[in-house]
């Protein structure tokens, strides 16, 4: 009976802990309870909120650390999903490089003696330099130095009922932006309320929040040089609206050298143009790796 107290002692301590900090929970600190045992409580009392990580509907264990997996409606993922994919364009084609990535990549703000304060934005810009000098702990475990990218998206409810936008904005200030992020938004994109937050440096390097919350085009500055988001092209993602039934018939050869391949359409050049710039791309690679 006391070892059963015991166990349902430090099954609480873990359920206030994953409720309060803002660090994983190490599974050493909690002996003697079980993953199972964890997930079975949370399905039976419903998620867990923590004031960093959100909702927490269920973990798992990686790297010793109880892990909470995320829950996002499917429109802020669509969201979410369209800024990558803009993003990842304009880091492939301008000369910034660098790597987006979304929700599940994870960044290491600091180590604070073996318990790692973790932050998964749902986009996140890394420079090329800082991408390239990663070393495999950085990569691969949660073991490594800490590192931030400059640019994060964060896509939740900023107003009325279970607004996020004291968490998120306490995150934007606290953490993100002391530990090296430059550029900032938080984003609503539900129907009724559609707001922009954007948060930037001052000329002294204070962060900022811009007055301006309207749902509007954003400018990537001087973090981003020449990314622009415009708010028309998120409407479509969430109205449905690809615009590709809007594309005009058009005849154009393939000017590359050896392709003469000929297309009726801006959308399937724009695609086989893309193809040649990755076919390029994979030839510097492989040439650099012989």
């Amino acid at each position: 009976m006391a070892m059963k107290k015991d166990q349902q002692k430090r099954l609480a301590q873990l359920v206030r802990d994953l409720e309060t900090k803002k660090s994983l929970c190490c599974v050493r600190d909690y002996p003697g309870i079980t993953l199972d045992e964890l997930n079975q409580y949370v399905a039976k009392h419903g998620p867990l909120i923590n004031p960093v990580f959100g909702e927490q509907p269920a973990f798992f264990i990686d790297e010793g650390h109880f892990t909470p997996y995320r829950m996002v409606v499917y429109g802020n993922e669509k969201v979410a999903a369209k800024i990558a994919q803009r993003l990842g364009n304009w880091a492939e084609t301008s000369s910034e490089g660098g790597r987006v990535t979304t929700s599940q990549g994870a960044f290491i703000l600091e180590q604070n003696t073996g318990k790692p304060t973790v932050r998964m934005p749902d986009v996140a810009y890394t420079p090329r330099d800082v991408d390239r000098n990663l070393a495999l702990d950085q990569v691969w475990t949660y073991r490594g130095d800490p590192f931030v990218p400059t640019f994060v998206v964060e896509i939740d409810k900023l107003a009325d009922r279970n607004s996020q936008r004291k968490v998120l904005d306490r995150k934007m200030r606290d953490e993100y932006f002391p530990h090296g992020v430059q550029l900032g938004w938080l984003i609503d994109p539900r129907p009724q309320h559609r707001i922009i937050y954007e948060y930037k440096l001052d000329t002294n390097g204070q962060v900022y929040r811009a007055h301006n919350c309207k749902w509007r085009d954003l400018d990537g500055g001087d973090v981003l040089p020449g990314f622009k988001l415009r708010a028309a092209a998120l409407e479509m993602v969430l109205n449905h609206d690809s615009g590709a039934s809007s594309d005009e018939e058009i005849d154009f050869m393939c000017p590359e050298r050896g392709c003469r391949k000929r297309f009726r359409s801006r959308g399937a050049w724009a695609a086989h143009a893309e193809w040649h710039r990755e076919e390029r791309a994979i030839a510097k690679y492989l040439a650099n790796q012989s």
